[in-house]
């Protein structure tokens, strides 16, 4: 059964699939970041590891749909994207088990919990797609 999911994870349709998943994705980090930095008011230091991200799974998914051998791209794009939302949520976290959390970073919380899933998922994936190839 592992086998049969490791063989269809590393199709080359899948990949495409995957790809354009995270350019979407990347996208809409990107829009839903700045929107929340002119809302509640980020400042550019805060939103340069956040676009980092975003350029990383960009570029990343465009090299994968090129070239198969580009998915350490989208791995690393995925990894740095995992310990973002990680960060992110854990000092919010933090503050919410402190009591000093403020409705913002709650709410924040919980959408940074969506995120760490997602980012989590995607990295093992392609943690599995960059693993080597046995026959």
């Amino acid at each position: 059964m592992i086998s049969k999911l490791l063989k269809s994870i590393r199709q080359p349709q899948f990949v495409v699939t995957f790809s354009k998943l995270t350019i979407f994705f990347a996208c809409v980090h990107f829009i839903l970041e700045t929107l929340h930095a002119i809302v509640f008011g980020q400042s550019l230091l805060g939103l340069l590891p956040d676009y980092i991200a975003v350029g990383l799974m960009i570029s990343g998914g465009f090299a994968a749909m090129r070239n198969d051998d580009a998915i350490g791209i989208l791995c690393g794009a995925w990894g740095f994207a995992f310990c973002l939302h990680y960060r992110s949520w854990a000092w919010r976290y933090e503050a919410f088990l402190d009591g000093m959390a403020t409705p913002v970073n709650e709410g924040t919380m919980y959408v940074l919990g969506a995120t760490l899933f997602i980012s989590a998922l995607s990295f093992l994936i392609t943690l599995i797609l960059c693993a080597p190839k046995t026959t």
